[in-house]
């Protein structure tokens, strides 16, 4: 018993404490997008709760609270095309956010040792990040996405979403730290633990029998070919026919540096002025783009493609100019039989004044007669540096011959609860054109695969500036193209295109409601016990 007592001072004051939070800090950094590292997103939360709620401390609160916005600035930094400063408040308010989950749930620990207030901390967190990719980007900073490399424990995603699987990873936190303090206290824990590696347990059998399914049977190969198309050649030649100077872009530069900002002044004035003279050598840029991309469409489907897909904004062309763009899509559809999802940036020239949307970013899906199938819009563009008119919201669901394909951009896929119209619409096939940059990739496409496994659909997403990953239902890779550096990619892949109907599609966000309920249950029980006792205090 002696010994217990000293152990537990070991591992709750002084230094040796301080390293939880070192280690909780640097396990968070580590699974964030840049990083992305699978066993971290285990070890981070488990380290910053057990700093939080056994750790005795000088200044606990206050370094915490510092810890936490640096994590927020370490991970963002790069991932997030954001100003510093902007990052800096925000890395504030998400201090804040986590700073109230962890104080409620060491208020509830501390009150009461059940088995049942291990809910509390993933019910909280999971919440929170619902409400990040309802109102603040996206599924970016959702754990699940970590996870990706775990395909037997992405499958519950068919069932939860990404809830699910951030829940396992958060309560695995709570269960380890509500253990070790039941040990250190001499009470019993062990039949919680059992709990939590029975679910466990369960979550992964059912993810390995989906996994190792054969589907329904009901599918067929279809050899898709992708082609992805940089846009360093144009961005430094404006950069040149504007400053007069030469510029190299490292692939790895960041999307918020000076460098690119310049770029985008050129840019701009390209736009405005259309000058033919003063950006000569831009425009020949963009035909001989252009050109290579109608001329690896004919290649592809040489090699035996019968759907091929361009990266996002793979043409980019005047808005008067389209019609003509078009028309050599449909030639070359017509010609090799080939569906042909066109991925196009309309540019409408004349002044560019603030607020004003002057892109169109879009695809056009051609059938193998000439005729278009859809024209779809972006539907969520790129906020503070995507200037495009954004879609209606719907994502179509097309039927083919090789069954339904559903045709969206990029940033659309990280927004899971719009994406679910795939699974209502049974898509058999989403063709998801993209463009990242060095500090995204290749977690960006991995996130993307997470909406086909909700929706049981393959997902071909075709990227410029990251990784190119054909996937089926299950998240299986059936193959991949990297395409960080500079020039044009072609590549093809033969995949299962099929439709499998997922419990996640029919109920959505219905685990959700089960967290909120866990999150709304503990803030009743505390407000109850706060009222008793100032009652008590009174009496």
């Amino acid at each position: 018993m002696e010994r217990r007592i000293i152990n537990s001072k070991l591992l709750t004051t002084g230094w040796f404490s301080l390293g939880f939070l070192v280690v909780g800090v640097i396990g968070s950094i580590l699974y964030s997008p840049k990083w992305h590292n699978q066993v971290f997103a285990w070890i981070g939360p488990f380290c910053l709760l057990y700093f939080f709620r056994l750790c005795k401390l000088k200044g606990k609160f206050l370094w915490f609270a510092l810890a936490t916005i640096f994590i927020y600035l370490a991970s963002a930094y790069d991932v997030a095309p954001l100003p510093f400063t902007v990052l800096a408040v925000l890395g504030i308010l998400s201090g804040i956010h986590t700073m109230i989950i962890f104080l409620v749930d060491r208020w509830l620990t501390n009150r009461t040792g059940h088995f049942l207030s291990t809910l509390f901390f993933p019910s909280a967190c999971v919440f929170l990040e619902f409400l990040n990719i309802k109102i603040a980007g996206g599924s970016w900073w959702s754990l699940a996405n970590t996870q990706y490399p775990f395909k037997w424990l992405i499958q519950l995603a068919s069932i939860t979403g990404l809830a699910g699987i951030s829940f396992l990873i958060y309560w695995f936190a709570s269960i380890a730290v509500w253990s070790i303090k039941r040990i250190f206290n001499n009470q019993k824990w062990l039949a919680g633990l059992v709990i939590y590696m029975g679910v466990f347990f369960i979550s992964l059998s059912f993810g390995a029998i989906r996994y190792y399914s054969t589907g329904s049977g009901d599918h067929q190969y279809v050899k898709v070919a992708g082609i992805s198309v940089s846009a360093f050649d144009l961005k430094q030649q404006l950069y040149k026919d504007y400053y007069g100077k030469a510029v190299i872009i490292d692939p790895k530069t960041s999307v918020t540096s000076p460098l690119l900002q310049d770029i985008n002044k050129a840019w701009f004035h390209f736009i405005e002025s259309r000058d033919s003279i003063m950006f000569s050598n831009s425009f020949q840029i963009i035909q001989k783009t252009n050109d290579s991309l109608f001329i690896l469409s004919q290649k592809a489907a040489e090699l035996g493609a019968r759907i091929v897909c361009w990266s996002e904004a793979g043409n980019i062309v005047f808005k008067d100019d389209e019609p003509a763009l078009v028309e050599r899509g449909k030639a070359i559809a017509i010609k090799n039989k080939i569906y042909l999802l066109m991925a196009i940036a309309s540019i409408e020239p004349g002044k560019i004044s603030p607020g004003k949307y002057f892109i169109e970013n879009k695809t056009v899906f051609i059938d193998p007669s000439g005729k278009i199938l859809n024209i779809f819009y972006k539907n969520k563009p790129v906020p503070s540096i995507e200037r495009s008119r954004p879609g209606d919201g719907n994502i179509p669901s097309i039927p083919t011959a090789y069954g339904n394909i559903s045709p969206s951009i990029c940033y659309d896929a990280d927004f899971p609860v719009e994406m679910r119209q795939l699974g209502n619409k049974k898509t058999a096939l989403l063709l998801l054109p993209g463009r990242d940059w060095f500090a995204i990739s290749p977690y960006h496409t991995y996130m993307a695969v997470f909406r086909g496994i909700e929706n049981g659909c393959s997902v071909m997403r075709q990227v410029s500036g990251g990784l190119s990953l054909a996937t089926d239902y299950r998240g299986r890779s059936y193959g991949s193209m990297e395409n960080i550096n500079k020039g044009m990619r072609l590549w093809s892949v033969d995949i299962p295109i099929e439709h499998i109907p997922t419990v996640y599609s029919k109920i959505g966000d219905a685990f959700i409601l089960f967290c909120e309920a866990i999150v709304a249950i503990t803030i009743i029980y505390l407000l109850l016990h706060l009222i008793r006792g100032k009652i008590n205090i009174k009496n």
